[in-house]
């Protein structure tokens, strides 16, 4: 079911889009590489009724503007920096699905004091851990069709694929599919490039914060084995696997990445 939720706007530069939804702690949701805001609205809803819930179109993605020069994460953590601070906030939960995971760590490294938990969706190791094969097949899957001109639809049905845990759920593959229509292409490919040279492998041992490491239980690019690997590196961290779920694992299974979420986020103390 899709929520109609009213589109806020930052006022800065780039202006960044964003979704705001309930009251009390708030809980920041960072969408992947090829989405959006709406990504958030199977999650959104249920969270609201605990937390104050903010979904943001990242800089170049949604109704966020457009902007010059490269992808930079720590540009993309000082966005999220001025939400917070828009929003009358001193501190926050962090969630963040793939692409968004690693800007999530971004974020903890720049802004360790306003970063009260962080919850690591499907998130990658880190692409120095992967074969040369592997990360050109990345690159190639993502950037090529565009360069070649393939028109959005084609290339979001191509990489639903390869990402959706079930072929079956059809209401993920729509989402999918219906979130990589709107993509800015220009700024998917410099996302692209970002993505493969994040250096947030040396982040993990040194957060100090709650951390909940979710994996769905079908993803084939950051699986299970690669989520047990990033849990192992944070200290006092928690594992949990999304059943029935592929890369996507907050549209495929919301309820159960929604009840992970709002668990892990009931155990916190509220004075931390």
């Amino acid at each position: 079911m899709k929520i109609d939720l009213e589109t806020k706007f930052l006022p800065s530069k780039p202006k960044i889009a964003f979704n705001q939804l309930g009251s009390g702690e708030l809980v920041v949701l960072i969408h992947g590489i090829g989405g959006n805001k709406e990504n958030w609205h199977s999650n959104i809803e249920m969270l609201s009724k605990k937390f104050n819930v903010v979904a943001l179109d990242l800089r170049g993605y949604g109704e966020s503007d457009d902007f010059t020069g490269p992808m930079n994460f720590f540009d993309v953590a000082d966005d999220i920096f001025k939400l917070i601070s828009y929003l009358g906030q001193k501190k926050c939960h962090v969630v963040g699905l793939s692409m968004g995971a690693q800007i999530a760590l971004y974020f903890y490294k720049k802004y360790p004091d306003l970063t009260k938990s962080l919850i690591l969706c499907d998130a990658p190791l880190g692409f120095q851990d992967f074969t040369e094969n592997e990360r050109e097949k990345f690159i190639r899957l993502r950037r090529k069709p565009i360069e070649d001109g393939m028109d959005l639809t084609t290339m979001a049905i191509n990489i639903a694929d390869t990402l959706i845990g079930k072929k079956s759920n059809k209401l993920a593959y729509d989402k999918l599919v219906e979130s990589m229509q709107k993509l800015h292409k220009e700024t998917y490919l410099k996302a692209i490039d970002t993505f493969v040279k994040s250096d947030h492998y040396n982040i993990f041992p040194n957060l100090d914060i709650p951390v909940l490491v979710l994996v769905g239980e079908l993803d084939g690019l950051t699986p299970v084995s690669m989520a047990k690997e990033i849990c192992s590196k944070i200290n006092g961290s928690i594992f949990k696997i999304i059943p029935d779920a592929g890369h996507l694992s907050n549209i495929e299974n919301p309820y159960e990445f929604n009840m992970a979420v709002l668990h892990f986020l009931s155990q916190i103390d509220i004075n931390i």
